[in-house]
């Protein structure tokens, strides 16, 4: 991700303020679906991850 203080960084900041988001600071909840795939890639490494692992996560299912 770019430092907040470079452009990108600033483009990026100014398009999550419009849309209503704002950058997480904290790791996500480990019952979330992030933190669920993210559980999946430590355990597993990052190359082991599909698009079945996301999707299940947006179901419910991991």
């Amino acid at each position: 991700m770019s430092d907040a203080d470079s452009a990108p960084g600033h483009d990026l900041a100014f398009a999550l303020q419009v849309t209503g988001f704002e950058p997480a600071t904290e790791p996500p909840a480990p019952d979330s679906p992030l933190g669920r795939v993210l559980a999946i890639a430590e355990e597993h490494g990052y190359e082991a991850l599909t698009d079945e692992h996301f999707d299940a996560a947006a179901r419910g299912e991991l």
